[in-house]
């Protein structure tokens, strides 16, 4: 499965307009892989974050202002919770908990 959906990796594509569009492109963007590196650190921030409720809490205030901008809707939540929990068990393995 992938991480982000087409739509996400495509507006996430460096190309020029003379440039043949090749899907294959999205995966050496370097716009997507900035993209990448955010949300892995969201995700450490927040980890980290759990032990500081004080910090936590604005900087996922935040967030959620800077996505309800970019128009995320709510009903895209469950999806990324499923993916993002998906993505920790695949990585974690045998030390990934739901806790």
């Amino acid at each position: 499965a992938l991480l982000f959906p087409p739509d996400v990796r495509h507006r996430y594509r460096d190309w020029s307009a003379d440039e043949a569009v090749d899907e294959t492109d999205v995966y050496r963007s370097p716009a997507l892989r900035k993209l990448f590196a955010k949300v892995v650190n969201a995700v450490g921030t927040a980890v980290a974050g759990l032990q500081d409720l004080s910090r936590l809490v604005p900087m996922l205030t935040q967030l959620g202002s800077r996505h309800f901008a970019y128009g995320v809707k709510e009903e895209f939540f469950h999806a990324m919770g499923k993916a993002l929990v998906r993505a920790l068990q695949e990585t974690l393995g045998e030390l990934f908990t739901l806790e």
